[in-house]
């Protein structure tokens, strides 16, 4: 037997209102020819809840209890890279039976990198609407965006071996108790190089035909490039590199020789300073190590190789390559003058807070045993 068409409200009141002026079940039944039990259902609805409209219904049962979704959330948390399809087809290999669907509908609101474990249990999963996780997610300090369900872009960080990842960890306890105050007395240096036609970051557009998102390239374009350094005081020397320069020790001496020396006296004077550079070959050649020795020039223990997210040169690069980019160079010769405007506009509070953070970079190297920081 089919479901029957559901009673309308006035007839759900006219119902109560027969009930109220004294008529039994019986009569209200053969009155408005509607089963005894339906009359029976209204009325006792009404006596509970006072009112004749229809109720908000439980709904199908959830598939997952509350700590299966919270079990989830852990599992996608802690494999920052494993996708949606993935952790469903593992947790179909284990035996639980769920849709896709299900797993993208927990997931949903759930943003990685800003939850922390204590923010996790505070998350009531259970049952509940994208709204009401948007509100609860923004009680526990993950921001709107962070509810849009929006995967970030992984940044990209250099493969450690075992040996580099130790190499890295043994120089970071050396520093660990080093201060900010210490770091301040430290002259970073690197190189860098700068392309024709570059952009900075990655451009997005919204699609309407095929040739409106379409962004020109050039293939292979010519470099600029650079060595520079900066300390506390503010950026020191720039040099550009002549085309086809050969970076051996011979020309990194006369860097150090015509470029760290003025910098060193004009930052630090008399006062005690160091030098950082990472573990190029003509870095490590007898010659400049005679050099430093020479011109009582002390120097940090030698860079620990692939570690440019200790080194807060890269964090300058970045953002002065997004301000010469943006001015679009024609040629080498106008790209290379932007350089050295752009270079030497970068305030002392800028680099100020790059070097602050060199206590948190060592920390975290040496919490992730070697491992990439996320700086």
């Amino acid at each position: 037997m089919g479901k029957s068409k559901e009673l309308s409200e006035d007839v759900r009141r006219r119902i109560v209102d027969l009930h109220k002026s004294g008529k039994s079940l019986g009569a209200i039944s053969k009155e408005l020819q509607i089963p005894k039990s339906s009359v029976q259902s209204i009325i006792r609805k009404y006596d509970l809840f006072g009112c004749v409209s229809t109720l908000p219904r439980s709904g199908r049962r959830p598939k997952l209890s509350h700590s299966d979704e919270l079990k989830l959330v852990k599992m996608f948390k802690d494999n920052p890279g494993t996708t949606k399809v993935q952790i469903w087809q593992e947790l179909e290999t284990a035996g639980m039976q769920v849709s896709l669907s299900t797993v993208k509908r927990v997931l949903h609101c759930v943003e990685r990198p800003k939850l922390s474990s204590k923010n996790q249990d505070d998350l009531l999963l259970k049952s509940a609407t994208g709204a009401e996780l948007a509100q609860q997610l923004q009680k526990v300090g993950v921001g709107a965006s962070a509810c849009a369900g929006r995967r970030k872009r992984a940044a990209k960080k250099p493969l450690l071996s075992e040996e580099k990842a130790q190499g890295r960890l043994e120089f970071c306890q050396k520093y660990i108790d080093w201060t900010t105050e210490d770091w301040c007395k430290v002259i970073f240096s690197d190189m860098s190089s700068f392309r024709l036609f570059a952009t900075s970051g990655k451009g997005l557009v919204r699609r309407k035909d095929e040739a409106s998102h379409m962004v020109p390239a050039v293939i292979d374009p010519d470099a600029v490039h650079v060595w520079g350094c900066f300390s506390s005081k503010g950026v020191g020397s720039l040099t550009v590199l002549p085309k086809d320069t050969s970076m051996d020790e011979e020309w990194y001496q006369t860097v150090l020789q015509e470029q760290l020396l003025p910098t060193i006296h004009e930052q630090f004077d008399d006062g005690k300073c160091f030098f950082q550079h990472d573990g190029a070959p003509c870095h490590k050649a007898e010659v400049i190590t005679k050099w430093f020795k020479d011109h009582e020039v002390e120097v940090l223990d030698l860079w620990p190789e692939n570690s440019p997210d200790l080194n807060p040169m890269e964090n300058l690069w970045s953002f002065l390559k997004k301000r010469v980019d943006k001015q679009k160079s024609s040629n080498c010769e106008q790209l290379q003058t932007l350089i050295r405007q752009e270079w030497f506009t970068l305030s002392r509070d800028l680099v100020q807070k790059f070097i602050s953070s060199m206590p948190e970079r060592i920390a975290e190297v040496v919490k992730k045993q070697g491992q990439p920081c996320e700086f």
